[in-house]
């Protein structure tokens, strides 16, 4: 039986999740908190987990929610997320970060079944192929704290002096993060770094958020 598990802190989209996702007759366990939600992945032991994910819901919890997804990978765990439309670079971010399956969030409620469905009946071996095609290029978590850190406003010569490193070092992970993220200008680079704090404060507890 496939285990799902549902972060979304914002109240309307988690209900609205939960509903289209246990009419396929699927077992999901809803989290508000990403530690809660972490430690309950990694007891797991279930042979088919699928991880779904509210992007704009994370506030400022984004960072780790990240890296969080990140680290799954090794879990072999299949990840579904929803973003706003507005932040190309964010989407180009994850899917740097093995995540399977994007879909934009004013299409939630007419895309999450399909997608949902999608994950349940893919085959490993399928995904590992299709991954590998449409992804050559991965960002380690060092290239992603080295990134999240130039977004909190870190300087490279700062981030080389905490992680006693040369200035090189910190240039060269840079080098490796643009690669990537296919950014080829520094008018990218800024707009990679705007798009992370715009979605590390665009969520505030309490905040109406319109119908889907």
């Amino acid at each position: 039986m496939p285990a799902l598990f549902l972060y979304e802190p914002r109240m309307l989209l988690r209900t609205v999740v939960t509903h289209l996702v246990t009419e396929e007759n699927a077992t999901l366990q809803t989290f508000q908190s990403l530690p809660h939600l972490a430690e309950y992945v990694r007891s797991s032991t279930a042979d088919n987990k699928i991880l779904l994910v509210g992007i704009g819901g994370a506030g400022d919890r984004f960072s780790d929610l990240l890296r969080f997804i990140r680290e799954v990978k090794a879990m072999k765990v299949k990840t579904l997320v929803w973003i706003p439309a507005q932040y190309p670079w964010v989407r180009k971010l994850l899917n740097t970060l093995y995540v399977g399956k994007i879909i934009d969030e004013t299409c939630l409620a007419m895309a999450l079944r399909p997608a949902v469905q999608e994950l349940l009946a893919a085959r490993a071996a399928l995904n590992r192929q299709h991954a590998t095609v449409l992804h050559p290029r991965r960002i380690t978590l060092t290239e992603l704290d080295i990134l999240l850190q130039f977004a909190s406003g870190l300087s490279s010569r700062e981030m080389a002096e905490t992680r006693q490193c040369s200035y090189k070092t910190i240039f060269s992970w840079k080098h490796n993060i643009c690669e990537a993220l296919n950014i080829n200008t520094h008018a990218q680079w800024l707009e990679m770094l705007t798009e992370i704090v715009q979605v590390t404060s665009m969520y505030h507890p309490g905040k109406s958020y319109g119908p889907l």
